[in-house]
Parts: C-alpha cells; sequence; structure tokens
C-alpha cells in the first residue's frame, strides 16, 4: 500500500517586515491596541504538528519550547521550523503555546495515531490544536475513505481543533489527506493560488478552503489560522462562560469562519446552495473580529428572548426550529456561519475497532425579518445539501428586527456564530460625532 506524502512549501523564509504587514492584515495589530498587555498569547494551549518529510527530516527547531518527536529522532527540516514558529514560535501570534507533540506525516496516518486499515482506534488527542502543512494519500479510494473517517472520528471524540492546508497551485485539484475532511478547518491562500475545484473523496464537491489566510503558501497560511485558534482557546479557558468553547471544535470553526472578512475579494460570492466562495471560503482569517464573537458569548436560542447582535451558541437541535432574535439599529454588514460535525461511529464489534461508519445530518441556516417573536419574510438562506457548513453573508442589513432558523433534524450538535458591524457611513459618523463632542468638551 503505497503512500505519497509532501510537505506544501519549501519557501523556507518569512521576512519580520513581511509578517508584520500580515499582522496588520488579519486584525492582530488592531487585537492588540485594543488589548494591550491583556492580549491573549496561546498560553496553556497545546498543539500538535504533522509534518512529511523533507530531506528525511520532520522535527522543528524552535527554542524555548518542548517538543516531543512522536515519530522517532529527527534532524531539523526547515520547513517544520517555518511552520513551528508560525504555529507556536516569535514569528506566530500564540508565542506562549509551549508543549508540541510532532508526527511524521506517513506514521500519523499509519500505524501511529490513525492506525488506518487496521482494527484498533486512533490514539487519543491530548493536546488542543492539530496542524497539517502537508498533502499527500495512499494509492487506494478505499484507504484514503478509512483514513479521512479515523481522522474525522478523532475530532470529534476529542474536540481538538484541526488546521489543514490545501496544496499550492490553482490548477491542482484538493489532496485526498487531509483536505477531505468534514470537521476541520481546510485552509487556503489569500492570493487563491491553492487547490480548487471541491472535495474529491468521501463525499466530493464541498467547498473548500473554509478560510485563506495571507500567506505565500498554504503551509504557512495554516498555522496562522491555528495559531489564532490557540489564542481563542486561551481565551476560551480564562472566561467560565465560555467553556462550551473550550473542547467543541464546531465553535472555535464558526467564530474563526464568521469573523472573516469578505472586502480583499471583488469576486467574493456565494449562493443559497453553495455556502462559501469557491475559491476563497468564508474570507481572509481576521483574528480581531473572531475574537470579538468569542468574548461577545455564548447565547441560547429562545423564541421569547432577544440575543445580541454578535455572539454564539453551541447547542443541539430539537424537533422544531431553533431560533435566535437578533435586532440591528443601523445598516450592518452581518456574517453569520453554521457549522456541525460528521459522526462516525465504529463498524466493527467490540473490542476491535474499525470499518469507520459515516453519517452526515443535512442542517439548514434562514434568515428572517421578525415582528416580537414572530417570523416574518424569508430575508436569505444557506441550505446546501452536500456541506457540513452554512453561511449567511449581507453587506447591507437595514436596521430592524431578525431571526435566525436552524432548520433539520433533531438532535445534531451545532455550532452557530454571527457578527453584525456598522457599515463605513456608519462609522465615518459616529466618528464624526465623536470628535465634534471632543472639541466642544475642549471648548467648553
Amino acid at each position: 500500500m503505497r503512500k505519497i506524502l509532501t510537505a506544501l512549501s519549501l519557501l523556507l523564509f518569512v521576512s519580520p517586515c513581511a509578517f508584520a504587514t500580515i499582522k496588520d492584515d488579519i486584525g492582530y495589530t488592531d487585537l492588540q491596541a485594543m488589548l494591550g498587555a491583556n492580549t491573549p498569547t496561546g498560553a496553556g494551549i497545546n498543539a500538535t504538528m504533522v509534518e512529511a518529510y523533507v530531506d528525511s527530516k520532520y522535527a522543528p527547531s524552535v527554542a524555548g519550547k518542548t517538543i516531543n518527536l512522536m515519530s522517532g529522532a529527527s534532524n531539523p527540516s526547515s520547513h517544520a521550523t517555518t511552520v513551528g514558529n508560525l504555529l507556536f514560535g516569535a514569528t506566530g501570534i500564540s508565542p506562549a503555546v509551549d508543549n508540541i507533540n510532532v508526527w511524521q506525516a506517513g506514521n500519523f496516518i499509519g500505524s501511529g495515531f490513525l492506525k488506518t486499515n487496521s482494527t484498533t482506534e486512533p490514539v487519543v488527542e491530548t493536546h488542543r490544536i492539530q496542524n497539517h502543512s502537508w498533502a499527500g494519500g495512499y494509492d487506494s479510494v478505499s484507504s484514503n475513505t478509512d483514513a479521512l473517517r479515523r481522522f474525522d472520528y478523532a475530532i470529534q471524540r476529542d474536540g481538538f481543533v484541526a488546521v489543514v492546508g490545501l496544496n499550492n497551485g490553482s490548477s491542482t485539484t484538493v489532496p485526498a489527506l487531509m483536505c477531505n475532511s468534514y470537521n476541520a478547518i481546510i485552509v487556503g491562500r489569500s492570493d487563491g493560488n491553492h487547490s480548487r475545484g471541491g472535495t474529491t473523496v468521501d463525499g466530493t464537491g464541498r467547498v473548500v478552503p473554509h478560510i485563506v489566510a495571507p500567506e505565500s503558501t498554504t503551509s504557512y497560511a495554516t498555522p496562522l489560522v491555528g495559531s489564532a485558534a490557540a489564542l481563542l482557546l486561551e481565551t476560551a479557558d480564562a472566561n467560565a462562560g465560555l467553556a462550551n468553547a473550550r473542547h467543541n471544535s464546531e465553535v472555535i470553526k464558526s467564530v474563526l469562519m464568521a469573523g472573516a472578512t469578505k472586502s480583499e475579494f471583488l469576486t467574493w460570492s456565494r449562493t443559497q446552495t453553495r455556502p462559501l466562495d469557491s475559491v476563497y471560503g468564508a474570507g481572509e482569517l481576521n483574528i480581531l473580529n473572531s475574537y470579538n464573537i468569542l468574548v461577545a458569548g455564548e447565547q441560547e436560542k429562545s423564541t421569547s428572548a432577544t440575543v445580541s447582535s454578535t455572539g454564539w451558541d453551541f447547542s443541539t437541535t430539537t424537533s422544531g426550529s431553533d431560533l435566535y432574535f437578533f435586532e440591528v439599529t443601523d445598516q450592518h454588514e452581518l456574517s453569520a456561519i453554521l457549522t456541525w460535525n460528521r459522526v462516525i461511529t465504529d463498524g466493527y464489534s467490540s473490542p476491535s475497532w474499525g470499518n469507520p461508519q459515516s453519517s452526515l445530518a443535512n442542517l439548514d441556516l434562514k434568515l428572517y425579518s421578525a415582528d416580537g417573536f414572530v417570523l416574518g419574510d424569508l430575508v436569505d438562506q444557506s441550505i446546501s445539501s452536500i456541506d457540513n457548513v452554512e453561511h449567511i453573508y449581507s453587506t447591507y442589513l437595514a436596521a430592524g428586527r431578525y431571526a435566525f432558523e436552524i432548520a433539520g433534524v433533531s438532535g445534531v450538535e451545532y455550532s452557530l456564530a454571527w457578527q453584525t458591524i456598522p457599515e463605513p457611513t456608519t462609522l465615518g459618523l459616529l466618528a464624526v460625532s465623536f470628535f465634534a463632542v471632543i472639541r466642544r468638551r475642549r471648548n467648553a
């Protein structure tokens, strides 16, 4: 059984000047300006890296970190070192991530972690994030399917956030492993120079990437998203009201995607049956937006109470519709993401584990106008029948009262994240008013 595994990039240098611009682009500089010394650093979050061999090496060399080589001894790999520095080092946005397990990709999908094509359950992941800056696959569809289902099972069981990079090159197809995962966050490049055409294994045609980041390769865009996840997880750990964001990966996935920005992409589009842009996904990573969504707090669905215009919820679908009523006072931009995991079950009888079986619920996200707690007209909807992501986005949501409806079968765990942002004209008027008040005070 042959495996083809490659690192997603051999570009090894990221200039400090370039990364300063990247931090601006992803909202990190603004987050630092807002939080100052209280900006999260990923402290207390452990990570896992999975790396393909580059010149027979897979280990990162990042000073001051506890690095556990899970696939045996290795000399430092320049590719792994650059990825590591972005995920948990000085060039990333979560430099306090300290304890890192590192797997060689072939060992990870084989006897080391996933145990593909065996009768043994995947290893339990005790770290909170997995980064996959590699691409590859077996030479059989059945083996790739088994590996993907084991991967999604581990995410579902252990609740870690997995970030997976597409291949480089707009003419490439989506690699079998691990970009066809349902439960991971699939990452592309902001310049769009990555795999296209939708998923290719175990459910074809699903839209990937989920999110993009402004790096020169997918290898480096992926840990940038991973480091953003670490920052959010530290934030969740520090706040009792954010407990459901700690070990339910759907929450971090929805919060990151709902916070992504589209203004960088003139051609960004979605349809009611295609929830994401076919090249840029939900848009470009913006950690300021995602942080604001997370700290707005978890807000429960209700048929008799109003939620804030920004927030999230982790819940389970009921036999009726699940409703979230909210209001916007001025014209706003709206971004809402619904995510849920596909469920993988053991196809064998205990004590063996194998032949994993897949089940994916079909949920829809709808936006209505509302009068009190009564639904009005349908404003928009996201109703893909194959994706486990739904997305509603509006650049100009008029002032008024609205409701999100989650429709589908009951008993499905999901995360809904949403954000409304005043349109620039509104922000401009607020700024003018603010400075006018200052002048009046100074003249008083």
